[in-house]
């Protein structure tokens, strides 16, 4: 990675670097204590050396940033559309089937718990995506700025609307389910009724 190229290149440059710039330092500090006839030039180019590394330092510093800034840009957007990806391929697995009795209905209440509980963890992941959206949005401004809401809405949006498909399914399991216990209770209870009837016809007529 560029990034981890350069902190290293930057690392090593700085040690190699600030051990010569301290060589010549003390190469000049000595000509100097000394009494050298070019003590003037000898501090003169002493200053001079001394001004580049510190520009160079800061160049590498500046570009430090600047590497960082776009990685942890590039790593948002991919984030995001990998979390957008992720919610809308649970969307998609979302069933539509209610069951045909109570026993399958029960069932499919059943997996749409365990389906809730497993994207659960997807709410850490859009959260973390809004959070990254937040911070960066304050480090830039105009279409990048904007480019970044983009992403970070298109992701609350498909996390809502996934939220809102599991909330509705759970209510029409929950319902379908009732129906089908009211069903067999209506059912059993006729069936009782019939049995009742069936032994009060069969027993003797009083004469």
């Amino acid at each position: 990675m560029l990034r981890d190229k350069f902190r290293e290149f930057s690392r090593d440059t700085s040690g190699i670097g600030q051990e010569r710039v301290d060589g010549v330092n003390g190469l000049a500090d000595t000509l100097i204590a000394g009494g050298h006839p070019e003590n003037a030039t000898v501090a003169e180019w002493k200053d001079g050396l001394n001004e580049a590394w510190a520009d160079l330092l800061e160049l590498m510093d500046t570009r430090s940033q600047m590497l960082a800034a776009s990685y942890e840009l590039h790593r948002f957007y991919h984030d995001a559309g990998e979390t957008l990806a992720q919610v809308e391929q649970k969307q998609q697995q979302l069933p539509e089937e209610l069951g045909r009795d109570l026993n399958t209905a029960e069932a499919l209440q059943r997996m749409h718990r365990a389906y809730e509980h497993d994207i659960t963890a997807l709410s850490a992941r859009v959260q973390q995506v809004q959070e990254d959206a937040a911070r960066l949005e304050k480090a830039y401004a105009g279409e990048k700025a904007a480019d970044i809401r983009r992403h970070e809405r298109a992701v609350s949006e498909a996390w809502v609307r996934l939220r809102g498909s599991c909330q509705g399914r759970r209510r029409l399991l929950l319902d379908t389910v009732e129906q089908f216990r009211f069903l067999r209770a209506v059912r059993d209870l006729l069936l009782w009724m019939d049995g009742v009837r069936l032994q009060i016809e069969g027993q003797e007529r009083p004469r």
